[in-house]
């Protein structure tokens, strides 16, 4: 039964037997076995890869002694001594089954070392070549913030048993974007994390709106679903919205917010020349005659009414 009091030694450990300021009468160790399996959700490493069967023989296959015998319950302290630290341990996703091969090959080890040597020599053994493949085991890459669901950076847990993701928000931050009426703008829906090649995308738009709420967004009629990239031609006010994969299953959604002004630097630039070139004089050079303001009005206003016919 040894792997299978480990949870509970971890969590009720202040109340369990031998524990300072515990009074006598109180339950024996071996009476919480038949709490074990009341304790949802909370589990250390070496209880998430054995059956209840196989961690009960484990200690009597070591000892041979019943389960009431001071063997046996020597024997589960033992091991839940030292367990205890392997409960904080984390891997990637990727390497549980080799996390599992490591436990199951440690369970193997002590049994073969109990005609050999003494089970707590043997225990200290066993966990130090846990620890050592432990640290030979690849690295899980780190969760990326702001946004995104990210399966490369997911981590199994040992004190849940249980596969951990980034707490992420599927919804990026909505980028601020500024474009003139007439000009094109290209917006790309590329993320920072690892994604799976061939992922669908698609594209949406939400009018005149700054906004976040998919009820609001709908999907772009043109071929762009599958285009990390979106060029926009005579842009209009509003959000854009991209969502990495299928939208039922996204992993990641980015908004782009459209600030659209007037006519663009370029168009500016060329009116001026083209004022300029209505004057007839060199922007660089001074009048060396004074005009008097009458003059200076009438010329401007011929000049103005050329421009509106040219």
């Amino acid at each position: 039964m040894g792997w299978w009091w480990v949870p509970l030694m971890l969590v009720m450990a202040p109340w369990l037997p031998g524990s300072p300021g515990i009074q006598a009468g109180r339950p024996g160790l071996w009476q919480w076995v038949a709490l074990v399996s009341w304790l949802p959700g909370v589990h250390p490493c070496l209880l998430c890869f054995e059956t209840p069967i196989q961690r009960a023989r484990l200690c009597q296959n070591i000892t041979g002694a019943p389960l009431k015998d001071p063997r046996h319950q020597r024997c589960l302290e033992a091991l839940v001594q030292a367990a205890a630290p392997l409960a904080s341990v984390t891997v990637g996703s990727e390497q549980r089954e080799a996390l599992q091969e490591i436990i199951t090959d440690a369970l193997h080890f002590l049994e073969k070392q109990k005609d050999m040597t003494s089970f707590e020599v043997s225990l200290q053994e066993a966990i130090s070549i846990i620890w050592v493949k432990l640290s030979q085991l690849e690295e899980a890459p780190a969760c990326i913030p702001p946004c995104g669901f990210q399966p490369a950076a997911r981590m199994f847990q040992c004190a849940t048993c249980r596969l951990v993701d980034c707490q992420l928000p599927l919804d990026c931050p909505v980028q601020e974007m500024w474009a003139h009426v007439d000009e094109a703008i290209t917006l790309h829906c590329e993320v920072s994390f690892a994604t799976p090649p061939g992922l669908p995308i698609t594209w949406m738009f939400a009018k005149d709106l700054h906004t976040q709420d998919l009820a609001l967004f709908e999907e772009l009629q043109e071929n762009v679903e599958g285009s990390l990239s979106l060029t926009i031609q005579d842009p209009s006010p509003g959000t854009i919205a991209c969502c990495l994969g299928f939208l039922s299953e996204p992993l990641a959604r980015k908004f782009f917010h459209l600030n659209v002004s007037g006519g663009s630097v370029e168009v500016e630039r060329g009116l001026q020349a083209r004022f300029r070139a209505v004057l007839g004089w060199p922007h660089h050079r001074t009048l060396r005659y004074h005009i008097g303001p009458q003059t200076l009005g009438l010329a401007l206003g011929s000049m103005t009414l050329m421009l509106l016919l040219v």
